[in-house]
C-alpha cells in the first residue's frame, strides 16, 4: 500500500505546502481526497475541463502534450511532492495539456473552489504558487529552445541529467534513475523518434557514460555525460 503515512506528513513535505500552521495543514486534509492511482491512470486529458488541483505526495506522473500533427511530447515529469494542474486555478480554459500517472502514485485532489479558499486564506501560499508556475514556464521554455537548436544526443544527455535531479539516487558510486522510462517516454521527451534514442542510448552506453540495470537507467560519472553537452 502506498498510503503508509499519514496525509498530514505528506503535505507537510509538499514544498508549496512547507513551513504553514497545523490548522491550515487540517484545512486541506479536510478539503481533500486521497487516492491511489496506478501506472498508465490518466488523470485529465488535454481538452478537457476538470478543474481539480493536484497534489503528487509520492509517484511520478508525466505532463504531456499533442501536436496538431498528432505527436506526443513529454512536457515534464512531476515528482512527488509537487502540484499540477495548477492552470485551472488562472486560466478558464480546457487543459493544455493530459496527465498520466508512470508510476503507481498517491495523490490529493483538490476542487478549485477549495484551492482558492486556501490561497486566500493562508499567507505567501498565492506568492509560492505564482513562483512555481514561473518556474515551470522557464523549464518548458528551455526544452523548446533545445528541441529547437540542440543535437539529439545533446537533448537527451541533458534530459538524463535534469531526470537525475529529481529521481536520481546514489548507486555504486554513481547514480541510478529510480524511475522506470521506456525507450518511446524518453523519445517523446526529446521530440524525437524510438528508433533514434535506442540507438543513441546503445551509443552512450557502448562509450561508457550510462548503464541499464533492469529496466533503470544508471550513470557511473555524471561530471563525464555533462562533459557531452560543452
Amino acid at each position: 500500500m502506498l498510503q503508509d503515512r499519514t496525509k498530514l506528513w505528506y503535505l507537510k513535505n509538499i514544498d508549496i505546502f512547507a513551513n504553514m500552521r497545523d490548522e491550515e495543514y487540517s484545512m486541506i486534509d479536510r478539503l481533500s481526497e486521497m487516492k491511489e492511482i496506478e501506472r498508465g491512470e490518466i488523470l485529465y486529458l488535454q481538452g478537457s475541463s476538470d478543474k481539480n488541483i493536484y497534489i503528487l505526495k509520492k509517484g511520478a506522473v508525466k505532463i504531456t502534450k499533442l501536436t496538431p500533427q498528432g505527436r506526443e511530447i513529454i512536457l515534464d515529469i512531476i515528482k512527488g511532492g509537487s502540484i499540477f494542474g495548477e492552470m485551472a486555478h488562472t486560466d478558464p480554459r480546457e487543459h493544455d495539456e493530459s496527465a498520466e500517472a508512470i508510476e503507481d502514485s498517491l495523490i490529493c485532489i483538490l476542487k478549485k473552489e477549495d484551492f482558492n479558499k486556501l490561497l486566500n486564506m493562508v499567507p505567501g501560499l498565492a506568492i509560492r504558487l505564482t513562483k512555481m508556475i514561473g518556474f515551470r514556464r522557464w523549464k518548458i521554455e528551455n526544452k523548446l529552445i533545445d528541441l529547437l537548436y540542440c543535437t539529439v544526443e545533446k537533448r537527451l544527455v541533458k534530459t538524463i541529467l535534469n531526470l537525475l535531479e529529481d529521481f536520481g539516487i546514489p548507486h555504486n558510486g554513481g547514480y541510478l534513475l529510480k524511475i522506470k522510462l521506456t525507450h518511446k517516454d524518453f523519445a517523446d521527451l526529446i521530440a524525437s523518434t524510438r528508433e533514434t534514442v535506442t540507438a543513441t542510448l546503445s551509443k552512450l552506453k557502448d562509450q561508457g557514460y550510462i548503464n541499464f540495470e533492469g529496466k533503470y537507467l544508471t550513470v557511473s560519472n555524471v561530471e563525464k555525460l555533462s562533459e557531452l553537452l560543452n
